[in-house]
């Protein structure tokens, strides 16, 4: 009884200062105007809610919406991270639903709460959002974050479940350690068992200390998506991940520095991790059903100039018994190798075609597969695979400088992709339409619009 009042109060007090104007809308990069109203998000959310672009909100602690309760965000919302209070992250429970549709010219900003110049990666959690789809681990299987705090996301049973909406969103500096020390960062956005019900498009995730964008299982689709600058991964997906993926970028120019007492950095970042099945519940180890099979279609994932780093540093790395697609790609700038095949489950799936990195152009990388006289090497296995090598970046990108980035394919990157074409049994209802069999390699369509325009940013602090 006391844990519902103590609830029911924190509701009350939400509902309260939410009813608060604001003098000014916040601007594109998400800066507070001195005349703006704030109000606090603590506890738990039971009841539909809609967050109003006339005021900041201060994302206070583990803020979760319950099952049933529908979170609706105005365009032009910005949401700020409480750097103050322990584990401040937006949790969408199974059974809940957000509701964030932004604009290009009015996106939806979650961001740090501490000022333009002074803001890093893990000033706070990020966004959480738990479905009922399924996953390859068997048994209880609980998020990132403390015992109390920690979701169950094992037992979905529905691949179409339905969470929400995000669209024309900016997830900023986030990737807090909710662990208390013990290295376990939050996402920038983490999906676990999302549903295809769902609609992700047009997100952009900026300098968070750990993934970008992890999909563990589920079968969500998403397009439009830009990492720029992760402290891990750019795109992970693991835990038996079906869903498809198109016009996705990601883009490392340094390494980060994480906020004081934020977490760590990884020691392996990666374009690209795709994870079978590992940890508990594996009933058959790196062969545990389903597999992780997405289809990745139009991608483009360059790395950092001219840094030194020991681990990591690979375009793409598929691993722990992992299968599906890689299509029309652009590997460029990686500074150790553009792919890795690491084992020999996976290695089988690859020669079984069950794997297909394919129509893939690489140019920059120190190298492009493992070498001959590893245990797995991929050198000759991928003359059927359509792909293709440039000298330079510069000769199939526009622009990769932040000052004025232009994603658009020049060059040998304009045609050619597409000569092993995505299987017509995985392509239908895509976002209400056929996915597309592109020409074209990387995530722009080189007559098409320049769709990362007008809401997307480039700064790291």
């Amino acid at each position: 009884m006391k844990t519902l009042k103590t609830r029911l109060a924190t509701v009350a007090l939400v509902l309260a200062l939410a009813g608060c104007s604001a003098a000014t809308d916040p601007d594109q990069n998400g800066n507070q105007d001195p005349g703006e109203r704030v109000a606090r998000l603590s506890g738990i959310i039971t009841s539909d809610r809609t967050l109003y672009s006339d005021t900041v909100y201060l994302l206070s602690g583990f803020v979760k919406v319950a099952s049933g309760a529908t979170l609706t965000i105005q365009p032009g919302t910005k949401i700020v991270g409480d750097t103050a209070v322990f584990g401040s992250s937006l949790w969408i429970l199974r059974g809940a639903r957000i509701d964030a549709r932004g604009r290009p010219d009015a996106p939806i900003v979650f961001t740090s709460q501490r000022p333009p110049g002074r803001r890093a990666p893990g000033d706070w959690g990020g966004i959480v959002i738990i479905g009922n789809g399924i996953i390859n681990r068997q048994g209880t299987v609980l998020t990132e974050g403390p015992a109390e705090v920690a979701e169950n996301y094992g037992g979905g049973t529905d691949n179409s479940d339905n969470s929400g909406i995000l669209r024309y969103v900016r997830i900023e500096f986030a990737g807090l350690d909710v662990s208390g020390g013990g290295n376990s960062e939050l996402n920038s956005l983490s999906l676990y068992a999302v549903g295809s019900g769902t609609t992700i498009e047009y997100v952009q995730a900026v300098a968070g200390l750990d993934d970008s964008f992890e999909f563990f299982g589920g079968a969500v689709d998403a397009r439009y998506l830009i990492s720029y600058e992760a402290g891990d991964d750019h795109f992970e997906m693991s835990e038996g991940y079906v869903g498809r993926l198109q016009h996705i970028i990601g883009l490392q120019t340094t390494r980060l520095t994480p906020a004081p007492g934020s977490g760590l950095l990884s020691s392996d970042p990666q374009g690209f991790e795709i994870d079978g099945c590992s940890g508990s519940g594996c009933s058959e180890g790196f062969r545990s059903k389903p597999l992780t099979a997405p289809i990745v279609a139009n991608f483009t994932l360059v790395g950092p100039p001219e840094e030194p780093i020991t681990g990591g540093g690979i375009g793409g790395v598929w691993r722990r018994g992992t299968a599906g697609i890689y299509h029309n790609g652009i590997l460029a700038r990686w500074p150790r190798r553009a792919l890795s095949v690491r084992d020999a489950v996976t290695d089988t799936l690859l020669q079984r075609d069950s794997l297909r990195i394919q129509n893939v152009l690489f140019a920059e990388n120190l190298s492009i597969y493992e070498p001959g006289g590893t245990n797995f090497a991929q050198e000759g296995k991928f003359a059927a695979s359509n792909h293709r090598t440039a000298q330079s970046v510069s000769q199939i990108l526009t622009s990769v400088n932040q000052a004025n980035l232009d994603w658009t394919p020049i060059g040998q990157a304009i045609s050619g992709a597409g000569l092993r074409a995505l299987p017509a049994e995985r392509i239908s209802n895509f976002f209400g339409q056929t996915m597309q069999n592109t020409s074209y390699f990387g995530a722009v369509d080189p007559n098409g619009p320049k769709w990362w325009q007008g809401w997307t940013v480039y700064y790291i602090n």
